[in-house]
């Protein structure tokens, strides 16, 4: 998918997680804010190995230096140390687009550099390790880039995610460039339209006092929903009618621009309950 769409299918994933972080009465926004900024990171962080510049190099250019030497230096250690043979692999580790950073492996490798390096930065300014911070920022390191597999997941190219160790392909029907001339696949504007909704409605609940975010079960409930929201993703995804999903590029970039409005309206219509609870 593309880098927007990675970085708003995320945002709604995990941003409805974050809200009793943020507004509950023993309220935690430097924790909640700390998640979703390393869960935006995350979902760009695997496309540093994309042939050209990524989104990530655009908006996050220290961790776009980061991780592609990281990558070239994980491919090098396979193959100074023979690592195929010795571990007996399928695949070949070499420089390439979803390759071995877009596998849980290199998930996993590239959140614990990310996060070591944030400890150290840390603590050379302040002084100190605030181990729960740490914690939050791991945590959504590793969540955004498996989500970024997870989208990736639903497109034609697809996943390996037992790579390099075997064959585990999980592919979808999305086309992420425009398929047909003036033709654009609808659905991943629809996949994030409607997890950020989700987000909106719980705030809009939340000020009219309607739920409750600081009843220990509204994460139960926040997951059953984000839960269904991406069984029918994986659903609609694996369904390849031109018909449906194929739409004019033009209407789609309409409705996207509108989108974007609202959001841009609910953003300020945020800082300002955030602001009153603040006060």
């Amino acid at each position: 998918m593309l880098g927007k769409d990675h970085v708003s299918i995320t945002l709604g994933t995990i941003f409805p997680f974050t809200i009793p972080l943020i507004f509950s009465e023993n309220s935690q926004p430097m924790y909640g804010f700390c998640v979703l900024i390393a869960a935006i990171i995350g979902s760009l962080a695997p496309d540093a190995d994309s042939d050209g510049k990524s989104k990530l190099y655009y908006n996050f250019k220290i961790i776009y230096d980061i991780m592609v030497p990281l990558h070239k230096l994980i491919v090098f250690s396979f193959s100074f140390f023979n690592l195929k043979e010795k571990m007996n692999l399928e695949h070949i580790v070499e420089e390439q687009h979803r390759g071995v950073m877009h596998s849980p492996m290199g998930v996993f490798i590239s959140s614990f550099v990310l996060t070591l390096l944030a400890i150290t930065v840390g603590y050379l300014i302040f002084r100190e390790i605030n181990a729960t911070l740490i914690g939050f920022l791991f945590l959504g390191l590793i969540f955004g880039q498996f989500l970024h597999l997870l989208e990736d997941s639903c497109t034609v190219s697809g996943i390996n995610w037992l790579f390099p160790f075997g064959t585990g392909e999980l592919k979808g029907s999305i086309y992420t460039g425009n398929k047909i001339e003036g033709k654009k696949d609808i659905r991943p504007f629809l996949y994030r339209t409607s997890l950020l909704s989700f987000s909106a409605i719980l705030l809009i609940l939340h000020s009219l006092g309607a739920i409750d975010v600081n009843d220990s079960g509204i994460y139960l409930l926040i997951f059953a929903i984000v839960a269904l929201i991406w069984g029918l993703i994986f659903l609609t995804a694996k369904i390849d009618n031109d018909n449906l999903w194929i739409q004019d590029a033009k209407k789609v970039r309409e409705l996207e621009r509108a989108v974007d409005r609202v959001g841009k309206q609910d953003d300020v219509r945020k800082r300002r309950n955030l602001g009153n609870k603040r006060m």
